[in-house]
């Protein structure tokens, strides 16, 4: 979630009305404590929902910031103690029935003579999505800290802890860095804890246009009896305009391990938006005979190029004969004030096997790897000292058996065969039958990796997308730009953080 979005959902729920603490309207003031309580204990729990729109959390985090302004600043006159009674908000709801909200809004949920004790927002047409953690307030309309939210572990069950990402998440400290979602064994369905002081619940995404959620809670009164609450979100069609999302993989594709999920945008993503697409996403991971498979990874927003992308990979290189299936639903969820995503994607695609190829510019050769093993040793020529190859691990990112190369700086069109690109740079691996006579002795290349037209066509017929090439013994290295695949350069720490839910 981003903190624009954290920071203007606070401050709206500021203003709720929770009557908890309040006298309520039509009672005694000659009640003795015994009556209040007795009372307090009978009183049914009061549901309301409302929703936060973005113009309304903006307005309201600068009439907070301006109050706690002049809250620090020492006044001469005296102020007053008594407290103005909280202004009502939201609609009270009846469990079971039907609410209706805008689209790009966030649902925000109440309840009166009671206490939240969790919250369960799912979509019925995709229920992958992980639980919308929110952010939790007390009694007095004071949010609560991240931390105060997860007191209660996660069961066994626990994964997708992190929106987005294919395995549980946690923080450095070991502690969950946002409310736990929790899946239900009984409900099957996600739930996110709350503390017990928990009163209010706003939601952390913005709510995608003709979309229905189901909203669920349980509040417990003073007298301890739990309350469920259910309730029918129905959220409005929208006129943004379209913003399309494809990916550069296909169906049943079988890719190396190192490949990464690529989605591209035709446009761009506006940042305060990303989190909307990013906690949508789901990547599930399996073997060859559908057992789960445990791989940790994160989405990550690149750079645009001027449009945006958005890449997942996993923190080591996929495991080998798997099948990763992707789902993307983002039609009409919004990517900036004026535009929604125009598709859902899918995508199913298989891990193939292990083939790593490590080049040397030191020693000449290039080694190919399948599956731990060995299966090819050749001499080749790198890139010379003028125009290097560059160190750090590559992909497989084409490949075609003719292939004319040209290049404006150096000054040359050629025609190679067996061409595997490997970057952007202009990096291949290629039969180069003109330097045969140095492969595995001297680096004469244009900085890509020469072999024999033999070797090079041995190499080409392996090759799949995805497949990791790392060289070595080069004196410059890859840096995270001019390539569209890039994604090993980074390191783990430096790939989380450009998640939008970091």
């Amino acid at each position: 979630m981003s903190p624009t979005k954290i920071h203007g959902a606070v401050a709206a729920l500021s203003a709720i009305a929770l009557l908890t603490a309040c006298t309520p309207s039509g009672s005694d003031p000659d009640a003795t404590p015994n009556d209040a309580k007795s009372a307090e204990a009978a009183a049914e729990p009061v549901f309301r929902v409302g929703s936060v729109s973005d113009a309304q959390a903006t307005q309201s985090s600068a009439q907070e910031s301006s109050s706690q302004a002049s809250d620090s600043t020492e006044s001469a006159e005296p102020t007053s103690t008594e407290a103005s009674a909280p202004e009502q908000s939201g609609e009270v709801v009846e469990t079971g029935t039907e609410t209706a909200v805008e689209p790009g809004e966030r649902i925000r949920l109440s309840v009166e003579n009671a206490v939240l004790s969790d919250i369960s927002i799912t979509e019925a047409d995709h229920p992958r999505i992980n639980s919308d953690p929110g952010a939790f307030f007390d009694t007095a309309g004071t949010a609560l800290e991240a931390a105060e939210t997860s007191k209660k572990p996660a069961d066994e069950n626990t994964e997708d802890a992190k929106a987005g990402s294919s395995t549980p998440s946690e923080s450095a400290s070991g502690d969950a860095a946002e409310p736990t979602a929790k899946k239900d064994s009984a409900k099957d369905e996600h739930v996110v804890t709350a503390p017990d002081d928990a009163a209010a619940w706003v939601s952390a995404y913005d709510l995608v246009a003709d979309s229905t959620y189901e909203l669920s809670a349980t509040a417990t009164s003073a007298d301890g009896e739990e309350h469920d609450f259910t309730s029918t979100v129905t959220v409005s069609a929208t006129d943004a305009s379209p913003m399309s999302v494809r990916t550069i993989l296909a169906d049943d594709q079988t890719v190396g391990v190192g490949a990464p999920i690529v989605l591209n945008f035709d446009s761009t993503v506006a940042k305060q938006y990303r989190d909307d697409v990013e906690h949508r996403l789901s990547v599930k991971v399996t073997d060859s005979n559908g057992k789960k498979r445990t791989v940790e990874g994160s989405w990550a927003w690149l750079p645009d190029d001027p449009q945006s992308r958005l890449h997942f990979r996993p923190k080591e290189f996929w495991p080998a004969h798997s099948k990763v299936s992707v789902d993307a639903p983002l039609k009409n969820v919004p990517t900036t004030d004026d535009t929604v995503g125009q598709n859902d994607l899918t995508l199913d695609f298989e891990i193939g096997r292990e083939q790593i190829v490590e080049a040397d510019a030191k020693s000449h050769n290039m080694v190919v790897t399948r599956d731990g093993k060995e299966v090819m040793n050749f001499p080749a020529s790198l890139g010379a000292a003028k125009s290097p190859s560059y160190n750090g691990t590559h992909v497989v990112m084409s490949k075609a058996a003719d292939y004319t190369m040209t290049s404006e700086q150096w000054d040359y069109e050629t025609d190679v065969r067996w061409a595997v690109r490997i970057h952007n740079n202009g990096e291949f691996i290629h039969a180069a039958p003109w330097s045969t006579g140095v492969q595995g002795s001297e680096n004469v290349s244009h900085g890509c990796i020469n072999l024999s037209t033999a070797r090079a066509k041995q190499y080409y017929d392996s090759a799949l997308y995805g497949d990791p090439v790392e060289i070595t013994g080069s004196n410059v290295s890859l840096s995270t730009s001019a390539s569209d695949i890039s994604d090993w350069v980074y390191d783990w720490d430096e790939w989380t953080k450009l998640s939008a839910l970091d």
